[in-house]
């Protein structure tokens, strides 16, 4: 939406204004809130993959219709669908995720997940630049369509992906979980499969004890007890940190920022547009591989910072030089952009598909995950709507505002935020105080390199030979 908003074509076909702008940016949103009801249901019920392969059926339809769109009607109505199918494979996919990989790499294989965000960004602004030229309305309905490749590549390798152990074990596959361990483990042999067994029997011991814990549905259970009202509480201040941190803004109206900024030719916009999203690739690639070196809490207060910062500049920047015909100064501008860019990157993209997913437990990670999603969701429809007006009515004030509430979220950060550094899902259950996890077993943080949750070390004499074989 980014790149089509700097495309001519796109906004004069469309007559756009702020509130049609507002309209076709909150289109997505108002799809993720419609998916929030299924978005535990589904993928509980009929796994991981299934759920990623509907949701990647149902985005399909919707880019069909949005590169088809006649009129504003039918473009929001593609965008509504997208948002759907989007909602559900994104709390479908971080725990088949965390769930199939082993805690020495969760971090760093999560936010790469989620900084791939930024490939798709890169892909759309090459598109859009090298479209630009073309004189009929395909200058952006070939965009839109081109949407389709993802899902196309994601239907293709969906086979070849494992289902989540975990979630054959609950629903009662236990051959299928121990042959996919086994996999997970480096083969079909003996010790693997032995160790596959191992695996098996910690997984099934904390099941059965979350279980046990929780026997209500996760929605009663999520609101039950001070624990988990301690997750809900993190959950709903990163939902709401995701969307008003500022990178909305630069997400999908770095249009007007540019031209705030001096910057007002097409072919300039989106070549900055290109470089943007290289840039903030490259830096939430460095983040993920730090997240288990410098800490979640700590890398994501760094960042906030950088962000408070960055906004409080390229408000005064605006003020001062927003009107200059000097190149140099108009540059220097961007330069702030970058850097703000460069800060969420870094800190909050990996985090967005790791911590939601580390700070919930089994049964209830795909309803944390809907309350993550519902207020992402809700924060961003808002945002579409209010920004375009905001960014208009305020100027250069409305970065100084952003940055003074970025102020106030690094201090709730560091006040409630968890530290989850190195540590296995069993021990981040014991920071939220669910001792019984870990009740009747040791907890072995040199476990790491087990392909499960289960921090439990158990001995293979422990093993029946029923669950050896």
């Amino acid at each position: 939406m980014n790149g089509l908003s700097i495309l001519p074509s796109y906004t004069d076909y469309f007559h756009l204004n702020d509130a049609t702008t507002g309209l076709n940016n909150a289109a997505v949103w108002m799809g993720t809130i419609l998916g929030i009801p299924l978005v535990q249901p589904v993928p509980d019920r009929y796994g991981r993959k299934k759920s990623i392969l509907v949701a990647t059926i149902i985005t399909f339809l919707g880019i069909v219709l949005q590169a088809a769109a006649q009129n504003i009607a039918m473009f929001v109505v593609g965008r509504i669908i997208i948002g759907f199918g989007t909602c559900l494979s994104n709390v479908s996919a971080p725990p088949l995720l965390a769930e199939l990989l082993p805690p020495r790499s969760r971090s760093y294989v999560l936010g790469i997940s989620f900084s791939c965000f930024y490939v798709g960004g890169l892909l759309s602004a090459i598109v859009n630049y090298g479209s630009q030229n073309i004189p009929s309305t395909w200058a952006w309905r070939l965009p839109s369509l081109l949407q389709f490749i993802p899902s196309l590549i994601a239907v293709t390798l969906l086979q070849f992906i494992p289902e989540s152990p975990r979630w054959l074990i609950a629903n009662g596959h236990e051959e299928h979980a121990k042959e996919v361990l086994a996999v997970l483990g480096g083969g079909r042999s003996d010790d693997a499969l032995v160790n596959a067994a191992v695996e098996m029997h910690d997984i099934k011991t904390t099941i059965a004890r979350e279980a046990a814990a929780y026997p209500r549905s996760p929605w009663k259970e999520l609101f039950s007890t001070p624990a988990n009202l301690k997750r809900v509480g993190l959950l709903v201040l990163f939902g709401v940190m995701i969307e008003t941190l500022g990178n909305f803004i630069v997400s999908y109206y770095l249009t007007r920022i540019l031209s705030q900024a001096g910057i007002t030719d097409t072919h300039r916009q989106t070549q900055i547009n290109v470089i943007i999203q290289c840039w903030a690739f490259t830096v939430a690639v460095a983040g993920s591989f730090l997240l288990d070196v410098i800490g979640r809490r700590l890398q994501t207060m760094i960042g906030m910072v950088g962000m408070a910062v960055t906004l409080y500049m390229l408000g005064a920047l605006i003020k001062v030089y927003g009107d200059s015909t000097d190149i140099s100064k108009n540059y220097g501008i961007l330069a702030i952009i970058f850097l703000f860019q460069g800060s969420y990157s870094f800190s909050i993209t990996p985090m967005t598909s790791l911590y939601p997913t580390e700070i919930c437990q089994y049964k209830l990670r795909a309803a944390g995950a809907a309350v993550f999603g519902g207020v992402d969701a809700g924060l961003g429809l808002l945002m579409s709507f209010t920004m375009s007006f905001a960014i208009s009515d305020l100027g250069w004030r409305f970065y100084l505002i952003n940055a003074s509430w970025n102020v106030i979220l690094t201090g709730l950060v560091f006040l409630f935020f968890v530290e989850t550094k190195g540590l296995q899902l069993e021990e981040i259950a014991l920071k939220f105080g669910d001792d019984f996890i870990t009740e009747g077993y040791n907890v072995d943080s040199t476990s790491a390199n087990s392909t499960n949750e289960g921090g439990g070390k158990l001995n293979k004499g422990q093993l029946t030979e029923h669950e050896v074989m």
